[in-house]
């Protein structure tokens, strides 16, 4: 069970998964689709849902978002193991930071990604585009603020106020792209995650899999997509994506490593989104691929270079 509920922890899979149950828009977006996508398909442009399953789409996102975040803390953190509320703000910048502050990272990036998915089924099930828009911010506060208060209820963690806070940015991230598609189409918050060795090691033992807080071979990245700027869209330069992202290396659980270290990186990617949208035809599965790409950065991209903000060893630290 908790294998099933990690897998379904990674939200750009979960997008990927929803676009194929949806229909696609008819004749206004297939009468100007061209042999190549100069620019990333947004799931807006192609896909909506059958109105007669609108309000059945819509009660299920209510709860189903939810009930996800409750059964995964409580079978995974520890949500509720302990009956006092316990108020514990972490230290969230230096070296000492729990994770190197990762996990603040994810907390962005979920909160973005979440608020994005819900707004995408708001959307697509008979809202505009603004009152998607602030439907998925508003189940997505509710998420994240369920989970923070269930994680005061974890002897593991505690209720912090810093992870509040970074929620918050990475809801209004999403809603600043959500509400722009200008600013959609250039720019864009990704995940880059491949297992490490600690979750290699237990591949046998799902009870220990945990890849949300798999903080050693994660990287977060805020990308530019050079094909979604006009004219440069049109040339070769389109497959290229700036990348400023930043990531750790060796802190809880990864003590395989020599030591822990905070980075910082400037590189390049492919953008596979307009890749496979000009292999694919316009479609289904194009889109679904392209938005997939939109969220997940596969580790294989190029570090122009990279800023070790520290290097510490594991004798430091007393977790």
């Amino acid at each position: 069970m908790k294998l099933l509920m990690t897998l379904l922890l990674i939200l750009p899979l979960y997008f990927s998964v929803t676009n194929l149950f949806a229909q696609q828009l008819s004749e206004d977006h297939g009468s100007d689709a061209s042999n190549s996508v100069l620019l990333p398909v947004n799931v807006y442009d192609t896909f909506t849902f059958d109105a007669t399953l609108s309000p059945y789409i819509r009660t299920a996102t209510y709860i189903s978002g939810p009930a996800f975040l409750l059964v995964y803390g409580i079978t995974t953190w520890g949500w509720y193991d302990q009956e006092s509320f316990t108020l514990k703000p972490e230290t969230y910048e230096g070296a000492h930071a729990i994770n190197g502050a990762a996990d603040k990272c994810g907390h962005l990036y979920v909160n973005y990604a979440g608020k994005r998915l819900f707004t995408f089924l708001f959307r697509a099930t008979g809202s505009s585009m603004n009152r998607a828009n602030i439907e998925g911010a508003l189940l997505m506060e509710i998420c994240s603020l369920g989970g923070e208060i269930g994680d005061g209820f974890s002897p593991r963690y505690g209720f912090d106020p810093y992870d509040i806070l970074l929620n918050q940015f990475g809801i209004l991230l999403g809603m600043l792209l959500d509400w722009s598609p200008v600013l959609d189409r250039i720019f864009t918050f990704k995940w880059e995650y491949f297992p490490s060795e600690r979750v290699r090691r237990r591949l046998n033992d799902v009870e220990k899999w945990d890849i949300a807080t798999d903080y050693s071979d994660q990287k977060f990245i805020f990308t530019t997509k050079l094909g979604g700027i006009p004219y440069i869209s049109l040339t070769p330069l389109r497959y290229i994506n700036i990348d400023v992202g930043y990531y750790t290396r060796g802190y809880r659980g990864a003590a395989y490593y020599s030591s822990r270290t905070r980075n910082v990186f400037l590189g390049f990617s492919i953008n596979f989104s307009i890749a496979f949208g000009d292999l694919l035809p316009v479609g289904y599965t194009s889109s679904t691929i392209q938005t997939f790409f939109n969220y997940y950065h596969p580790p294989c991209d190029y570090e122009a270079k990279v800023w070790v903000l520290s290097d510490r060893p594991h004798e430091e630290f007393d977790y």
